[in-house]
């Protein structure tokens, strides 16, 4: 059986990963929804409680993004299973630092990106689009407030696993393993680059809030540049933990009251085309490594 779906080409590879993505979306909601019954009750999920939705938050994550890839790659996949998931190897420290450096040299660039997205305006033609556009964006701003509104650190903690584990493990898995490595660079003729930036592509359109694509494209491509140039899977990961961890932290501390005031500077054109540079100069320190390292082996 796996000898023939490893043998598929890039269709065929496509319709197994979007059908086990569809059977799993609508299994692991029926599942979480009668898990949150049973757990929390029916009165806390009619009311769509803050644990409910951090349970759904996280059951759902891994329903429709790490169990198919775990399936699709076992299915599609010749070697061992860690190997092709890319987590067969630990990350090395020094390369794991320029990664999460480059996290926090991105910062002024995502933060001048959202600020940009954030104002562009589509012609009144697509008036309804851009309203739709915008109330998904409200309704998942919405979202995060209620479950990280809170000064409460137990939630913090919850928070951190649900919104920043989960989904750094999860999301990588699916946009970077099973979409950029195993469907568009082995079965198309993209290339490893091309691969990356299609799979950012849908890594921030997937999310469905179009008032965000640019700065969570830029994000996807840096993560998928990661996995492209180590092979490894734990950099991308540890990386958009990082960066979701710091962004719930951040809601925390604006629910403790503590303000946290951005500069003009920060967010000025220029910082962000410095911010550009810098991740560009860490991405080529990071391939350099990784090239010594190779041929050290």
């Amino acid at each position: 059986m796996s000898k023939y779906f490893s043998q598929m080409g890039f269709w065929g590879r496509l319709f197994v990963f979007l059908s086990l993505t569809s059977m799993l979306l609508v299994g692991s909601a029926i599942v979480c929804d009668i898990a949150a019954v049973l757990i929390f009750g029916r009165d806390a999920v009619a009311h769509q409680e803050v644990g409910v939705l951090q349970f759904f938050q996280a059951c759902i994550s891994i329903g429709i993004f790490l169990v198919p890839t775990v399936v699709f790659v076992r299915l599609c996949c010749d070697g061992g299973l860690w190997a092709n998931l890319k987590v067969d190897r630990a990350p090395g420290l020094v390369k794991l630092a320029v990664c999460l450096g480059m996290m926090v040299v991105s910062m002024p660039m995502v933060s001048w990106l959202e600020d940009y997205n954030l104002h562009i305006r589509l012609p009144e033609s697509l008036a309804g689009i851009e309203n739709w556009a915008r109330a998904r964006e409200d309704a998942a701003n919405l979202l995060v407030k209620k479950l990280t509104g809170s000064d409460d650190i137990v939630r913090l903690v919850i928070n951190i696993i649900v919104l920043a584990v989960v989904p750094a493990l999860c999301e990588e898995m699916y946009f970077r393993v099973g979409m950029q490595s195993h469907l568009f660079e082995e079965k198309t003729r993209m290339g490893r680059w091309w691969s990356v930036v299609a799979a950012a592509v849908l890594f921030s359109a997937l999310h469905l809030q179009f008032f965000g694509f640019l700065p969570r494209f830029v994000l996807g491509a840096m993560l998928g540049m990661m996995l492209a140039i180590t092979g490894n899977v734990w950099y991308s990961v540890c990386a958009h933990f990082f960066n979701n961890t710091f962004a719930v932290v951040a809601a925390y501390k604006e629910a403790t009251g503590q303000e946290i005031e951005i500069s003009a500077w920060f967010q000025s054109p220029w910082m962000a085309v410095l911010s550009a540079v810098g991740c560009a100069a860490l991405m080529v320190v990071l391939y350099k490594i990784e090239k010594n390292a190779k041929k050290t082996l």
